[in-house]
Parts: structure tokens; C-alpha cells; sequence
């Protein structure tokens, strides 16, 4: 049985590309088109290229030291250890690492990542409004929008965001998996899993500025499905399997927050505050390559959402107001008007107030964020008008919408510079100690201010330390102790934090500024400070391999 079910997949999958080889190949020509500034030898600069370079290299190390996934890097925040991937987003490292072991190098590893999200998203992209509206043609248009926009440009090249480029990709999935469950294809549950887990493993804080409008589409489906019983069993079954896929993650995440400063006075929490942004930057706005540096209407950052895009939904809106939508469509067209004024509204400063009441549950940090489900909404909305308008129109609009697409986006397909440093530069810059801006995940107790200070392996009277390894779960030196004293290790405590005196474990306590601290005995000995899974995490791992094995059993077998 399971050799026949893998026949039929490989079967539905060769019917699959005979039919949309064409579609796929003009969207990867484009995708090339635009994604060439990634082709030129060297890295390029970007608001976090340095976070992306230090991330994988950390990451690599990691796996390599036996952690996977990883979550406690020992030799961030000056060598007193950060739990960075206990927060930061797995997905795209993990095939970062595969193309690390394959033979490339980190600088091009990083462009490779890039432009197969940027593929990726286009593709999606293009199979989500292909079976939304049944036809290829708006697939194929909508795909091209939602790759030849500027926020899609302004995420590679300006702010080299390696998360959030991810969750282009898949976005356009989850939609397609909630449409399929309607639709009532049995590859919609996991098709739904797989969009999910991507996006919470690529950047989990864009669930929040995501809400809105999968709640709108789903609330959509609900109303043109029979039985509704039966699809709000499948979407439940498509989220939980999507949660369990990314629980080694995201039960982590939920969970040691707490033991971290992102909830102190640090900055991160009233971020949002001043990235609202303005109408007229919506509408245009300079391109550049600086940072936001008081807020975001200040600056080189552009925000424009794009004149095809702006076209679309004006086109959109002008379909609905005349009564030209058909009739399959026009709830459709009217939630996804409803959801882009929600979005568009909630970058604004009037929105304030809600963001006021939102944060006090949740944490953001930049409002105009919400640029991605705006502009997702804007490329499915072309689609919607190409099938809706007269047939004898429609191949002059499609290429007009190309045209316009390709035209005003040709200044943004360039990065600001290429670069060749070496890679120990990218790990000894200060600002990337934690490779987060304001270091909101030091462990609750450590002090910022030794982030500054010389690091010391072990800190104490009356010893010396000598034969110092590190690697990124473990401190290990020797120590000749004089006189027996209170000793602190040149690591931060955090849960799942061990020490070993002699190869045997002690106990600890944690001193005034976070650092592992303990009885140092008179003599020589060995001390070592290793970062082992929690049994929380081993759960949480556990429930990610029954996810993912159900997830691809449901591929393989889709009635199970």
C-alpha cells in the first residue's frame, strides 16, 4: 500500500507540472529578472545582513556540536551565552545548514536562501489564486504581483530580513490549504499544516499582523461551504498538526519568555509606538537603504505598496460599486476590500489606540508590518479583476499590469553595496552580541552592562583558570582554587543550564549580575557549564516529529 500511494503522488505530481509548466516557467523567468542582484559575487549590505550571517554561522555551529535544533549559544552576549534560537526563527537556517554541508559558503548560502523564498513565494502564490478562481491565467498574474512589488524588494535588498522573506512563501500555502479543505481535497490538511508551521518557524510575530485577514478568509469559506461541521473539523485538524510540526519551537518560545527581559523596560516593548507610518508613504515614498533611526516616517525607508497594486484595488473597488463582479466573487471581493482597509488603517497613527490595547497581550514592533497582508491581498485582488473584466480586454490588462509592475520597480532590484568581509568580522562587530537590537532576550537576571566588560571564564579570589574550550552548549575549563570561595563562571544561567565540577554535577546558585555561581573546593579540578534540553524541550521535540510524520503520512495517504 504505501508503494502504490507514493505511485499515485509521483503520478498526480508529473499531471501536475504538464499542466502549469508553462505558468511556472514564466514565473521563474521573472523571478530571476527580479531576484538578480542576488546572482553578483559577494554579499550585499542590508538593515540585518549581519544579524542573518551571525544567526547562521551560530546555527551551523550548533548542529555541529550536536544541538538540533539548536537554542543556548554559549558564545554570544560577550561569551556569557544567549539563548537566541530559544526566539529567533529555525526554518531558514535549517536549509541553510544543508547548503552549508553541500559545500557553499555562508555569504552565498544567504543569497541562496533569499532568492528561493522569493521563488517560492511566487509559486504559492500562483497555485493559491490558480485554484481559488479556477483559472491560470489570474494565478499567474497574481503570482507575478505579489514577486514585482516594492515591500518585496524593499524586504531582500533594504532590510535583508531572512524571516519575514520566508513567510512570503508561505502565506499564499496557508490560504491554499484553508481553500482545499473547502473544496474538500484531501490534501488540504496538510497543505494547511505545512503553510503554518512555515510561517510560525520563519517569523511567529507575523502571526499577529497575519490574524486578521486569515480570519476574514476564513470566515469566507465558512459561508460557502455545506458542510460546515466537517470544514471546521479539517481546519482544526490543519492547525494542530501545523502547531505540532512547530512545537519544538514554539512551546519553547511561549514558555521561557518569561525568564528573559522582554517584558522589562527595555525599549523593545514601545517600539511600536514609532513606526507608524503615513498615508502619503503608502502611496510613494523615496527609495533608500538607511535604517529607521527615530521613527518610520522619518528616513530612506520606502513603504509604497505599489501602483499595480494601488490599480488593483481601485479597479477592485470600482468592479464591486458597478455591480461588474460576478457572483462567485463578490463576497470574496468585498472581504478582501474590508480586509485591506483594516490592514492599511492599522499602520496608520488613528489606529493607536487599538495597538494600545493589543500590545498590552501581545508584543510588535513595527505597525507597517502589516505591508505584507496589504500587498498580498492587492496581488490576489488583480487576479479577481483579470476574471472579471471583458474577455476582450483582458490580455491588454494583463500585460499592462506586468508592464507597470516591471516598469516602476526598476530602481528597486539593486542592493546598496557589495560587500567582502571576512566572516570573523560579522561575529566581533559589538552590535552583534546578541544579534538583537536591544537585547531583550538576556536571561531575566544577567546584567547588560558586562556585555561591555572584559569576559573572564571564572571570576573569584584565591584561583587561577587555565585550558579554556568553548563551543556553543558548553564552557569547559580547568581551575587551581588556593583557597576554597564563592566562584562565578563566565556564563549566564538559563533554564537547562548544568554544571559540572570533576565531571559530576553540583549545585549552583546565580550571583548579582546572572552568572552561574558556586562553592569552588580547594585543589585542581575541572569545571564545565553545559546547556542540555529540558524535558520540556524534549516533549516539545517529540511532538514536532509526530507532527511532521502525520503531516507527510497525510501527503503520502491522504486517507488516513
Amino acid at each position: 500500500m504505501p508503494i502504490k500511494a507514493i505511485i499515485i503522488c509521483k503520478s498526480q505530481m508529473r499531471k501536475l507540472l504538464s499542466e502549469h509548466w508553462l505558468y511556472l516557467i514564466l514565473l521563474i523567468i521573472l523571478a530571476i529578472l527580479g531576484a538578480k542582484a542576488l546572482i553578483h559575487p559577494g554579499l550585499f549590505t542590508a538593515h540585518d545582513i549581519w544579524h542573518q550571517v551571525v544567526r547562521l554561522y551560530y546555527y551551523s555551529q550548533g548542529v555541529n556540536d550536536g544541538q538540533f535544533p539548536p537554542y543556548w549559544i554559549s558564545q554570544l552576549a560577550n561569551n556569557f551565552g544567549y539563548p537566541l534560537f530559544f526566539f529567533s526563527y529555525h526554518l531558514p537556517w535549517i536549509i541553510g545548514v544543508l547548503l552549508l554541508k553541500l559545500g557553499f559558503d555562508i555569504p552565498n548560502t544567504i543569497k541562496i536562501l533569499f532568492f528561493l523564498s522569493y521563488i517560492a513565494s511566487g509559486i504559492t502564490m500562483y497555485f493559491f489564486v490558480k485554484n481559488l478562481l479556477r483559472n491560470r491565467f489570474s494565478g499567474l498574474i497574481s503570482g507575478i504581483l505579489y514577486l514585482w512589488l516594492p515591500y518585496h524588494f524593499f524586504i531582500i535588498f533594504v532590510g535583508g530580513s531572512m524571516g519575514i522573506a520566508f513567510v512570503f512563501a508561505f502565506l499564499p500555502l496557508s490560504f491554499l490549504g484553508i481553500h482545499l479543505i473547502k473544496e474538500e481535497s484531501k490534501f488540504g490538511i496538510p497543505i494547511l499544516a505545512i503553510g503554518l508551521s512555515g510561517i510560525i518557524l520563519s517569523h511567529i510575530m507575523h502571526l499577529i499582523f497575519l490574524s486578521p485577514l486569515i480570519l476574514i478568509f476564513l470566515l469566507w469559506e465558512l459561508t460557502n461551504v455545506q458542510r460546515r461541521i466537517n470544514f471546521l473539523k479539517n481546519i482544526s485538524l490543519g492547525l494542530v498538526l501545523g502547531i505540532l510540526v512547530s512545537s519544538f519551537y514554539l512551546i519553547p518560545a511561549l514558555y521561557y519568555n518569561q525568564f528573559t527581559k522582554v517584558h522589562q523596560e527595555t525599549g523593545f516593548s514601545e517600539l511600536y509606538k514609532r513606526n507608524f507610518i503615513n498615508f502619503n508613504q503608502l502611496i510613494y515614498s523615496k527609495w533608500g537603504y538607511g535604517p529607521i533611526v527615530n521613527n518610520a516616517k522619518n528616513g530612506e525607508n520606502s513603504f509604497q505598496l505599489g501602483l499595480a497594486q494601488w490599480i488593483s484595488m481601485i479597479f477592485l473597488v470600482l468592479l464591486i460599486f458597478f455591480k461588474k463582479i460576478s457572483k462567485n466573487y463578490q463576497s470574496l471581493s468585498t472581504s478582501l476590500v474590508i480586509a485591506f482597509t483594516i490592514s492599511i488603517f492599522l499602520m496608520l497613527d488613528w489606529s493607536k489606540s487599538i495597538w494600545s490595547i493589543i500590545t498590552k497581550f501581545v508584543i510588535v514592533d513595527f505597525p507597517f508590518r502589516l505591508l505584507l497582508p496589504a500587498t498580498f491581498i492587492a496581488s490576489i485582488s488583480t487576479g479577481i479583476v483579470l476574471q472579471n473584466i471583458g474577455k476582450r480586454w483582458r490580455n491588454l490588462v494583463f500585460f499592462a499590469f506586468i508592464f507597470i509592475a516591471i516598469y516602476t520597480n526598476r530602481n528597486h532590484l539593486n542592493v546598496n553595496q557589495y560587500t567582502n568581509f571576512p566572516i570573523s568580522s560579522y561575529l566581533n562587530i559589538e552590535t552583534e552580541a546578541t544579534t538583537n537590537a536591544f537585547n531583550e532576550y538576556l536571561p531575566i537576571q544577567a546584567e547588560a552592562k558586562l556585555l561591555n566588560k572584559p569576559w573572564n571564564e571564572i571570576v573569584g579570589e584565591n584561583l587561577s583558570a587555565s585550558g579554556v574550550k568553548k563551543s556553543t552548549n558548553q564552557l569547559l575549563f580547568n581551575i587551581n582554587v588556593i583557597k576554597e570561595g564563592t566562584a562565578s563562571t563566565g556564563q549566564f544561567y538559563f533554564p537547562g543550564q548544568t554544571l559540572y565540577l570533576d565531571n559530576k554535577v553540583i549545585k549552583f546558585s546565580t550571583d548579582k549580575e546572572g552568572r552561574i555561581s558556586f562553592i569552588a573546593p580547594q585543589g585542581n579540578h575541572t569545571v564545565a557549564v553545559r546547556y542540555q534540553e529540558t524535558q520540556l524541550i524534549k516533549v516539545s521535540q517529540l511532538l514536532s516529529i509526530v507532527g511532521f510524520i502525520l503531516t507527510i503520512a497525510l501527503f503520502i495517504k491522504p486517507n488516513l
